[in-house]
């Protein structure tokens, strides 16, 4: 039998035989160990924003910091974000950070950043994959870090227009 065929067979029934649950209980044990919560510091972070202006996070005057990783949280949310929030996204109170990492580059080039160079206030980027997990939310919401002096004193799920409205 042709050694690389046979070790081949052996992975493949070594990985079969791992029940998923467990994979699963790992990546979830993992995500939870990474995951920052109320009393932590939030992550200090040099990144760009959608015109490549160096932005420092958190900043000295930030109390808020939206994130988003979905793009149905974006296109929905956002408006209704500037909406409510206003001057206080232009002037760095309320930072908007969006992790646009698995985006294609090339989709990103085209569409994601002239769509987000039309905004009004800057839209902080995570370009880098990983960089965005210790960040949580539920899928297809924003999530709404409130800081003090750059710890987390509060967070929430931002999942419709009204949870946007009631938050700020």
């Amino acid at each position: 039998m042709n050694q690389p065929r046979a070790f081949a067979a052996f992975a493949a029934t070594l990985l079969i035989s791992v029940p998923a649950f467990t994979v699963n209980a790992l990546a979830d044990e993992a995500n939870k160990a990474v995951a920052i919560e109320i009393g932590d510091p939030f992550p200090s972070w040099e990144l760009e924003d959608q015109h490549e202006n160096a932005r420092e996070l958190p900043g000295d005057s930030t109390g808020a910091i939206v994130f988003s990783r979905s793009k149905q949280a974006d296109e929905s949310l956002s408006p209704v974000l500037e909406e409510v929030v206003g001057e206080r996204l232009t002037g760095g109170e309320v930072v908007y950070l969006s992790d646009i990492s698995r985006m294609p580059g090339l989709i990103s080039r085209l569409f994601a950043l002239p769509s987000l160079r039309d905004r009004d206030y800057p839209v902080v980027l995570i370009r880098e994959e990983g960089v965005s997990d210790p960040l949580v939310t539920q899928a297809d919401c924003l999530a709404l870090y409130r800081l003090e002096k750059g710890t987390v004193v509060g967070l929430e799920n931002l999942c419709n227009e009204e949870d946007v409205r009631r938050a700020f």
